[in-house]
C-alpha cells in the first residue's frame, strides 16, 4: 500500500465511480480496479459494494476512509513543512472549539492568523468538547481547544493547560434566582437543587462535571429539560423554563447569536464550593503536528489568555 493507493481510493470514494476517479485523477478505469482489487486483498476486505449505478463504500470502507484521510493529511503536512521550514507556515488547519467558546475565540483567531499566516487556510469546527477529542484521535481535526474531564483523560492528546473558567447560573428571569442570592449575587451550591435546570445531554462534558461535582457534595440535581445545543438551551431558558449552567463565555452573541436584541440574560456565580473546569489546548500524540496547526495552536493560546481577564470571560490564567 502506498500513497496512491490511498489517493485512488479516495477519489474513488468521492466520485463514486472508477471513470469519474479516472477523470480525476487522470488515469484509466481499468488501472484503477486492479489498484483498488489490490488494496482490498492486502487489507483482506470489501472496500466497496458494487452496484449498477458505480461503487458504494461497505462499513469497512467508510473505516478506511478515514484512515486515508488521516494519512494523506499527514503527507501533506509533512511535505509542506520540509519545504517551508525558512519560510511562513503554509497549510490546511482543521481547529476544534467547544461551543460554548466559539463566539468569544473564533473570529479573533481566524483575524490573527489571517494576518500572521496568509498561506494558512484554517478551517473552524464548533461541536461538544468530547466529539472534539474523538475527531482529533482519529484526525479529523489538527488540534483543538477542550475542556477537562472525559477529553482531558485521553491518553492519545497532548494537553496544555491555559485558563480555569467558573461556572454560573444563568436565567432571564433574576425573580427564578433571587431567593437564594446572597449579598454579592452569588448562589450557593447546595441551592441550585431548588432551581429547574435545562442542561445538555448527559454525554456532554459540562453536564458529565456538574452531576460529578454534585454528587461529591450530596446535591441532587433538577434536570427539566435536555438540549445538546447552546442557542436552544437559552431560547427555553428565556422562555421561562428555568435556568441553565454555563460558563460567563457561553453568553457571548456569537454563541447564541439567534437571541441577539431580545431580553438580557443574568448570570449568577456558584460558590460553597462552585463548579470550575479547566481550557486546555489538544494535540495529537499519535502523529506530528505541522508548523502550520502549531503556529495557529499558538495564536489560540495567546488569545485565549489575552480574554482570560475580561468581563467576556473571567477566566483565571494558569500560564
Amino acid at each position: 500500500m502506498d500513497l496512491r493507493d490511498l489517493r485512488a481510493f479516495v477519489a474513488i470514494a468521492e466520485t463514486g465511480s472508477l471513470a469519474a476517479a479516472a477523470k480525476v485523477l487522470h488515469s484509466s478505469p481499468p488501472s484503477l480496479s486492479v489498484r483498488l482489487k489490490d488494496l482490498e486483498d492486502e487489507l483482506g476486505t470489501t472496500l466497496f459494494e458494487r452496484r449498477a449505478r458505480g461503487l458504494t463504500l461497505t462499513e469497512q470502507g467508510r473505516e478506511f476512509l478515514s484512515h486515508a484521510y488521516a494519512i494523506l493529511k499527514q503527507a501533506e503536512d509533512a511535505k509542506a513543512s520540509m519545504l517551508s521550514r525558512e519560510k511562513p507556515p503554509v497549510g490546511a488547519v482543521r481547529f476544534g472549539v467547544p461551543g460554548s467558546l466559539v463566539g468569544l475565540l473564533t473570529a479573533q483567531l481566524i483575524e490573527t492568523c489571517l494576518e500572521r499566516f496568509p498561506q494558512v487556510r484554517l478551517r473552524v469546527v464548533e461541536s461538544m468538547s468530547g466529539y472534539i477529542a474523538s475527531w482529533l484521535r482519529e484526525g479529523t481535526l489538527d488540534a483543538a481547544v477542550v475542556f477537562g474531564g472525559g477529553a482531558a483523560t485521553d491518553r492519545s492528546a497532548s494537553l496544555r493547560p491555559i485558563a480555569e473558567e467558573e461556572l454560573y447560573i444563568a436565567t432571564y428571569d433574576r425573580a427564578v434566582v433571587a431567593p437564594f442570592l446572597n449579598e454579592r449575587d452569588e448562589i450557593r451550591m447546595r441551592d441550585v437543587q431548588h432551581l429547574k435546570l435545562v442542561m445538555p445531554g448527559p454525554e456532554h462534558g459540562l453536564r458529565v462535571l456538574v452531576e460529578a461535582t454534585a454528587r461529591r457534595h450530596a446535591i441532587p440535581l433538577n434536570i427539566g429539560m435536555e438540549v445538546d445545543a447552546s442557542p436552544q438551551i437559552f431560547e427555553l431558558v428565556r422562555r421561562g423554563h428555568g435556568a441553565t449552567i454555563c460558563s460567563l463565555a457561553a453568553r457571548h452573541p456569537g454563541s447564541i447569536s439567534s437571541l441577539a436584541g431580545k431580553a438580557p440574560i443574568h448570570t449568577f456565580r456558584i460558590v460553597d464550593p462552585g463548579f470550575r473546569r479547566t481550557v486546555h489546548l489538544a494535540t495529537p500524540l499519535n502523529r506530528p503536528s505541522s508548523r502550520a496547526t502549531m503556529a495557529v495552536a499558538e495564536v489560540a493560546v495567546e488569545t485565549l489568555l489575552s480574554l482570560a481577564a475580561t468581563d467576556e470571560w473571567k477566566a483565571r490564567r494558569l500560564r
